[in-house]
């Protein structure tokens, strides 16, 4: 039995939708990222929840990005990189503070942010504009994701995809 990836390369990389899927949304173009998101969702089933600890477990495998002119694009998820949360520094002096304490005691019930970048690499001969594309990985099954250009590197093309959860 052929899976959707192999028929896609058999097929030079059309569009998804265009192979009768029925996934064709139409997140080609930007668009609100929870709307996209919601939607392709809904449509795969998909009930993957994006972590830092997640994404790490994805870094070296394949991404296809379903382009609506260009057809299938194959990305790597080169790198996961963590982002530290700025919190706000007090000085010793304010640590006896009234002030500093409430601080504390406020930042005790405050959601933390976990904040990472995911970096692809794709073929030098296709780029992309940044915006919400829908994309498909065999763990994690089809999601939409915001991806902008990022410096080239070796030539390749590079995107990532900035992240910024409450947990």
């Amino acid at each position: 039995m052929m899976n959707r990836r192999d028929l896609l390369k058999k097929m030079g990389g059309g569009s998804l939708a265009g192979v009768g899927l029925g996934l064709g949304l139409g997140l080609g173009t930007p668009a609100r990222a929870a709307d996209a998101q919601a939607g392709v969702e809904a449509a795969s089933g998909n009930a993957y929840r994006w972590s830092l600890e997640g994404a790490r477990g994805l870094q070296g495998q394949q991404f296809w990005l379903n382009h609506p002119e260009q057809g299938a694009i194959g990305l790597t998820l080169d790198a996961v990189t963590a982002e530290p949360s700025a919190a706000p520094a007090a000085s010793a002096a304010d640590a006896t503070s009234a002030a500093a304490l409430k601080l504390a005691a406020a930042a005790a019930h405050t959601p933390k942010l976990e904040q990472f970048t995911l970096r692809f690499t794709g073929p030098a001969g296709a780029s992309v504009a940044a915006g919400t594309y829908e994309m498909d990985n065999e763990v994690i099954g089809h999601f939409a994701l915001y991806l902008a250009p990022d410096a080239k590197r070796n030539g390749a093309t590079t995107y990532r995809a900035e992240f910024s959860l409450l947990v």
